[in-house]
């Protein structure tokens, strides 16, 4: 049966992958540059077969008018970002195998464990993956199952949905028939504001917020997440604050356990840096 093994949570802002090159000029940037080494050797020291990788779609493929809450993409590659991602952000680009056997393993399960996953044939993976991977596993050699949120479209999913349906993806990983080490790579946000009246110089609008819930989730308290992750408050903290709704997912995941290592970081050019890991394969801290 497959195993999960590691889970890692981190930002996908498009900004970081040029600012982190002027690590010498600051050294917040330098040890902004240390955190995500340490989740690359972290993940490496997993030793995963696949990875499922959830994030969403900034409106580049599904709309207001046609937005899926819950999405697997199971076509045999996963490339991106899209071009004028590349252009607007220097992003280097991702190209993948996807492990086609899992994804549809996940699906289908799905339908029995209460979770209807919408499914793709046909797509690419935009920033909100390809930063997060390029972080973390640049040799593109560990095929990957995408999993897209709805994070953009009102109505969204509500916290507790996407805590059960990070419950429902653990318990479906762990009953796949396959010898699978699964790790699983989110993105999502902290607070963010992109072109609204709080965008301010392009920091945090929203310090408080950062704070909390990272104390939150480095104590495993998925309960008071849950109650406090309201749409009001997320967007309160800022208009794109709901992709903080992916690491509602990994709570679930976790069973609501602590992580074993968080960071909070925040850079004077860009929004708050961070992560969060759990490992589950008995490795020490």
């Amino acid at each position: 049966m497959a195993k999960l093994v590691e889970i890692i949570g981190i930002t996908h802002n498009p900004v970081l992958e040029r600012l982190l090159t002027r690590r010498a000029e600051d050294p917040l940037l330098a040890a902004i540059v240390e955190d995500y080494e340490l989740m690359r050797r972290r993940l490496a020291e997993a030793r995963p077969d696949a990875l499922v990788v959830i994030a969403s779609d900034h409106l580049n493929q599904w709309f207001m008018d046609n937005m899926p809450g819950f999405l697997i993409g199971k076509a045999p590659r996963a490339k991106g970002p899209f071009e004028h991602e590349i252009k607007s952000w220097g992003l280097s680009t991702y190209d993948v195998a996807v492990h086609v056997e899992l994804a549809r393993l996940l699906v289908s399960g799905g339908f029995d464990a209460g979770v209807d996953f919408a499914f793709s044939d046909e797509f690419l993976i935009d920033h909100a993956f390809t930063v997060p991977l390029n972080f973390v596993r640049p040799e593109m050699d560990i095929p990957i199952v995408p999993l897209w949120t709805n994070v953009m479209a009102p109505p969204l999913p509500p916290a507790t949905r996407f805590f059960t349906v990070g419950e429902t993806l653990r318990r479906l990983i762990e009953a796949v028939p396959l010898d699978l080490r699964i790790a699983v790579v989110s993105s999502g946000h902290l607070a963010v504001e992109v072109g609204g009246p709080n965008f301010g110089n392009g920091t945090s609008p929203d310090p408080a917020f950062d704070q909390r819930m990272m104390t939150l989730i480095a104590a495993g308290d998925a309960g008071t997440v849950i109650k406090e992750a309201t749409l009001d408050r997320l967007l309160e903290a800022g208009n794109v604050t709901p992709g903080f709704l992916n690491y509602v997912m990994l709570l679930g995941l976790a069973g609501g356990t602590p992580p074993r290592a968080t960071v909070l970081r925040f850079p004077k050019q860009t929004a708050a840096t961070y992560y969060m890991e759990w490992n589950f394969d008995g490795l020490a801290s």
